[in-house]
């Protein structure tokens, strides 16, 4: 029996750090908070201790996980740190030159001054990005990328997850594109991936506001009882291996 589940897996497809007045309050409109809509699911057969939304722990408690500082570096590549925790669901591995932070505990608007944001901008970005902060999430910025950056767009990530019941990779990917494409985004792949704490679906995509084109890939974690999200933009050509490479170590926790 199949039923459907909603699980918000809400992903910021493209965040507007621009240290010009090129990010206009236009572009925050058009690139901020893409809804990834519903999955399919399968329901639970009778006995099963997969959790549903809103269960507590006590209902169905997790197993142990491994702190994040032994378990999700183990094969992070040279020259990368991780970020993340338990409190925030899940560790990724960036470059060390990223300016990168835990939501659960770290400040965002120290990190947005960090990337030169300041007055109206930086307001304005603390209230669209109000979510990451809801959510625990992780959010990493590179500061070099502004410089070869025909608009001054900053490459970044976000990253979180969302509680909901065990999903596949595959109705993962069915409904990402489906939601990609209703949103008017291009769609050059949406298929799965290897990584080192399992399996990933990747949606590789692009879409053009105000003259803007950004480019993204999104990584899916399916988790027991989670799916985690981890978004990376940027305006520039050739950032997919790199994109790769940080996708590889995305781990729940």
């Amino acid at each position: 029996m199949r039923r459907r589940h909603f699980i918000v897996t809400t992903g910021l497809l493209g965040l507007c750090l621009m240290t010009t007045t090129a990010c206009g309050d236009a572009y925050w409109a058009d690139t901020v908070m893409i809804p990834m809509g519903s999955v399919e699911t399968r329901t639970p057969p009778p006995g099963s201790s997969t959790p549903t939304p809103g269960s507590s722990a006590a209902e169905s408690p997790a197993p142990e996980t491994p702190a994040p500082e032994t378990s999700a570096t183990t094969d992070m590549p040279k020259g990368f740190k991780p970020v993340g925790s338990v409190a925030s669901g899940l560790v990724v591995a960036v470059p060390k030159g990223w300016i990168a932070l835990d939501l659960s505990k770290d400040d965002l608007e120290q990190g947005l001054r960090s990337i030169g944001l300041s007055g109206p901008r930086l307001e304005r970005a603390k209230q669209s990005l109000q979510m990451l902060v809801d959510n625990k999430a992780i959010w990493a910025s590179d500061p070099v990328s502004t410089e070869t950056s025909p608009n001054r767009f900053a490459t970044n990530l976000n990253g979180y997850c969302q509680s909901g019941p065990r999903t596949t990779v595959d109705e993962l990917m069915t409904s990402a594109r489906t939601e990609l494409e209703q949103l008017n985004a291009k769609v050059s792949e949406a298929a799965e991936m290897p990584i080192d704490s399992g399996s990933a679906g990747r949606v590789i995509y692009s879409f053009t506001t105000n003259g803007l084109t950004v480019k993204g890939a999104q990584y899916y974690v399916p988790a027991q009882d989670k799916t985690c999200i981890v978004t990376l933009s940027t305006d520039q050509d050739g950032k997919q291996e790199l994109f790769d490479s940080i996708g590889k170590t995305i781990h729940p926790t």
